[in-house]
């Protein structure tokens, strides 16, 4: 420990350093003057320093603030030592930033101890401040490395304005970074694709799965890929990617060319509201579906959900960062209060609704990410379809036996192999769809021969489904032949399904005026069709779809 005794008396001096020297304190400077005190200190700063009161030129008093100015922010003992022992003089020794005081003559055992007290405080304070240091150098690096990661999200998570436009969206993060997402796309075939995703917790852990999903997601729209295929990627993905207590919850949507026609797949989000105000009424479309990334591929369910909106008609989406706003009572928003603000409101806009769950909430902030996506049913006549400018015409014929009709994705890999045939992109998700109805007639009708008539209740169908696992796991026989076809130059891509069981009457299941709870595949299938016949006794379906975007 370095000590600078400051006194004008050479004798106090000398019996300071030896007293010192002699309780182990070798490392003494002496200085004779308040001048020379503050030159040694402008060299370098002791580690304490003893300084006298009363000194020709610049006393104690004075010097004292200067020492303590030299030393910065940096802790340095200054102990007076003074014959003066009124109160007034000690009381003004702390005041000018004095640490403690001895008097005179010196008691070597207080004058020693007072040191080493003081040697320990400044050891206390000088860990201190390593450790701030430390910490200053630490947020230092996370401020660069958020800087960083922000930069990245900003340039990686991109919407085109063009596309953003369709959209009436407020996403509001509880921290720095967003761990809910909304992306858009255009579809190839003159529509749009969008996904509201709601990472589990939030920040900066949460938001880091959105790069992977944004990246898929926008490779995914320009293939043209059905939301079935998407959501059984993102899947996939998060599974790969996430820790096994992450997951998303996410809405997947495609919007037609028309901009009405709705295709949705959705899991774990809060229920979705289609709001109409020509028709004074809202309809729920609850989650059926686990969130992404918890189900592994055998038990991953892709249905989706399609059905049509009328001109203005509104698609409300929101995370349940939302839905959980808390007010001083502890009630939450819930989704019902959610549906009733919507109901009472004649002007539903995404920023309206988040303004009315904050002034529902009892906090100024939100404990999650909150996102509120509006889609509004409209014309795309702007959104030009992706032209190809490949004019190949292309057939594939694969007929899957008991051991492929019984893998859960292999609906998925027989589109995989025709994802290359040109103009396929313009009608990928419709073919996916279509194939997935006929494949299931074909499987359960055909194949496994059962009876939709089950299918006349919610247990009907959880019974339905049930035996169907059954069936289709005891298969030993039977197969599925199919055919796709595609000519650029007629726009048509033609697709077959045959099967080898004992076919059946497709026209009454397949009627359009039932109002059964089952059959309706087919009239989907019609619907999406340009035409649909049926050969050999009802085992072989044909349709016709159009490539032309209109």
């Amino acid at each position: 420990m370095k000590i600078l005794i400051v006194d004008d008396e050479s004798i106090n001096r000398a019996m300071l350093v030896s007293m010192l020297s002699n309780a182990g304190f070798t490392k003494c400077i002496e200085a004779a003057s308040g001048q020379e005190a503050l030159s040694i200190v402008e060299q370098a700063i002791p580690d304490l320093v003893l300084l006298d009161v009363v000194m020709p030129g610049m006393s104690g008093f004075e010097v004292a603030p200067k020492i303590r100015a030299l030393a910065g922010g940096r802790y340095l003992p200054i102990l007076f030592i003074t014959s003066l022992d009124d109160k007034e003089s000690l009381v003004k020794c702390l005041e000018v930033g004095g640490n403690d005081f001895a008097t005179k003559p010196f008691d070597k055992h207080i004058l020693t101890a007072k040191i080493r007290a003081h040697e320990k405080i400044r050891n206390l304070s000088a860990h201190i401040e390593a450790q701030n240091e430390e910490l200053r150098f630490y947020q230092q690096s996370v401020a660069r490395e958020h800087a960083i990661v922000e930069h990245i999200f900003s340039h990686a998570i991109v919407n085109k304005k063009d596309t953003l436009k369709y959209f009436d969206h407020a996403l509001i993060p509880a921290e720095t970074f967003n761990g809910d997402v909304f992306v858009c796309e255009t579809s190839p075939s003159g529509g749009l694709y969008f996904l509201v995703g709601d990472f589990t917790g939030h920040g900066l852990a949460s938001a880091i799965g959105a790069l992977p999903v944004t990246r898929a997601f926008q490779e995914m729209s320009a293939k043209g890929l059905s939301v079935n295929e998407m959501a059984t990627e993102f899947n996939k993905i998060l599974l790969r990617f996430l820790p096994s207590d992450m997951f998303m919850a996410a809405v997947i949507g495609e919007v037609g060319s028309d901009g009405a026609r709705i295709t949705l797949w959705q899991g774990g989000m809060p229920q979705m509201l289609v709001v109409s105000n020509t028709r004074r009424f809202i309809k729920t479309i609850s989650s059926p579906h686990m969130a992404l990334g918890i189900l592994e591929l055998d038990e991953f369910d892709n249905e989706c959900e399609i059905f049509e909106m009328m001109p203005d008609d509104k698609l409300v989406i929101c995370s349940d960062g939302l839905t959980e706003a808390v007010d001083s009572e502890g009630n939450m928003l819930t989704e019902d209060g959610v549906k009733q603000w919507c109901i009472n409101t004649s002007d539903l806009t995404a920023l309206g609704l988040f303004e009315h769950a904050k002034g529902f909430s009892a906090k100024h902030t939100f404990d999650d990410d909150v996102s509120v996506v509006i889609f509004k049913s409209q014309s795309l006549e702007c959104i030009l379809p992706h032209q190809s400018i490949d004019d190949i015409p292309s057939e594939i014929t694969i007929t899957l036996g008991a051991k492929h009709l019984k893998q859960p994705d292999i609906q998925t890999r027989v589109l995989h192999q025709v994802s290359q045939f040109s103009g396929i992109e313009h009608v990928r998700s419709v073919l996916f769809t279509v194939v997935s109805e006929m494949f299931s007639n074909a499987l359960e009708h055909g194949i496994l021969k059962m009876d939709s008539n089950l299918k006349h209740s919610a247990e009907g169908f959880q019974l339905y489904y049930e035996k169907r696992e059954v069936l289709l796991g005891s298969m030993v026989s039977g197969n599925i032949t199919i055919n796709i076809k595609t000519d650029p130059a007629e726009e048509t891509v033609f697709l077959s399904i045959e099967d080898n069981g004992d076919g059946f009457e497709w026209d009454e299941i397949a009627s359009p005026q039932r109002e059964d709870s089952f059959g309706r595949g087919l009239g989907l299938i019609r619907a999406l069709s340009n035409k649909v016949w049926f050969e050999k006794g009802g085992r072989k379906i044909n349709c016709l779809l159009s490539t032309t975007v209109e």
